[in-house]
């Protein structure tokens, strides 16, 4: 059921990506809500969990991106290994956790992808003007972790014991 409800969250997050997010934009840049979702997912779940999440959502993400073929998903499963890495040594009872968290692993992420971009010949990402929209990207998904975090800790969240039951 849990495989379910994250196959579920990346549909919906592709989705919303490529129609709504794709319009809603913060000085011309729209959030990486493929790249948050991993990032969050990692956060929670580990490094293995958060690459493989990462790899999909970047996979579906690169049907829809002039980009290499492969690009977003390379980034998106090493931003997810790396946080997942990272999360057990963060505080978590903090409210602030989810936007540090969200916004410093998309800023790794947007970094990555632009590393990843350029070794594949996007030569013209080698600019200012990159860094910029990275960290715009970031900034907005930082913003939008209170919302996402919530449900990616759903979607990832353990099936029920057996025996437990909804009506009591």
């Amino acid at each position: 059921m849990r495989s379910v409800r994250i196959a579920l969250l990346i549909v919906v997050i592709v989705v919303l990506q490529t129609t709504l997010f794709s319009r809603l934009r913060i000085a011309g840049v729209a959030p990486e809500l493929g790249l948050l979702i991993a990032v969050a997912i990692a956060y929670r779940e580990g490094p293995v969990v958060g690459a493989v999440v990462g790899f999909v959502t970047g996979l579906a993400m690169d049907c829809f991106l002039a980009t290499p073929f492969g690009l977003s998903a390379l980034a998106f499963a090493l931003t997810g290994y790396t946080v997942g890495v990272a999360q057990g040594g963060i505080l978590r009872s903090s409210h602030l956790a989810a936007p540090l968290v969200g916004g410093l692993g998309s800023l790794a992420g947007g970094l990555i992808f632009a590393g990843l971009a350029v070794l594949a010949g996007q030569e013209q990402l080698v600019e200012w003007r990159t860094l910029l929209v990275v960290v715009i990207a970031a900034s907005f998904n930082a913003l939008l972790s209170y919302a996402v975090f919530p449900v990616a800790q759903w979607a990832a969240r353990p099936p029920a014991p057996a025996g437990r039951h909804w009506a009591r």
